[in-house]
């Protein structure tokens, strides 16, 4: 029997396979991801550290966010600008210590990713966990609404 004829019996049986689910009602099976979703999404994860780094030029705040920010010692606002500039022009995107990492550096200003860890966990008040931590394990944080008033003071403070 040659391949060709082979595989059309194949597609038969499996057409009839098919239908006989379908009359049963089972449900169809999804289709299995592919490698270009895989690629996609990672693609997508790596663009959204850069594009917040672009946005930082463009956007509204961006002389205060240069002055009340990045110009200062504190960590602080350096971590919130991140999530602020997600919540504001990325529909609150979530984020990860790596992609804070990223971001500052990018900036310029870069703190690692223990240290940013580490605040993390002290400005917990100010972000929404997407999962439970566990040591090892990126968990992913946005912005509140307490953490946007907070951004928001840092960003109009006066200077003394």
């Amino acid at each position: 029997m040659s391949q060709e004829i082979l595989k059309e019996k194949l597609e038969v049986i499996k057409d009839l396979v098919e239908e006989c689910l379908a009359e049963l009602g089972a449900p169809r099976k999804k289709p299995a991801r592919t490698s270009s979703d895989v690629i996609k999404k990672e693609t997508l994860v790596k663009n959204i550290s850069l594009q917040i780094v672009n946005k930082i030029g463009d956007c509204d705040e961006s002389d205060a966010i240069k002055n009340q920010v990045l110009d200062k010692r504190s960590a602080e606002g350096k971590v919130l600008l991140c999530f602020y500039l997600s919540h504001k022009y990325f529909r609150n995107e979530w984020l990860t210590s790596g992609d804070i990492e990223k971001i500052t550096s990018e900036l310029g200003v870069k703190i690692d990713k223990k240290n940013v860890t580490n605040y993390l966990t002290d400005l917990r008040q100010y972000l929404e966990s997407g999962a439970v931590r566990k040591k090892g394990q990126p968990t992913p944080y946005r912005l509140n609404r307490k953490g946007v008033r907070r951004f928001e003071e840092i960003i109009h403070a006066k200077e003394i």
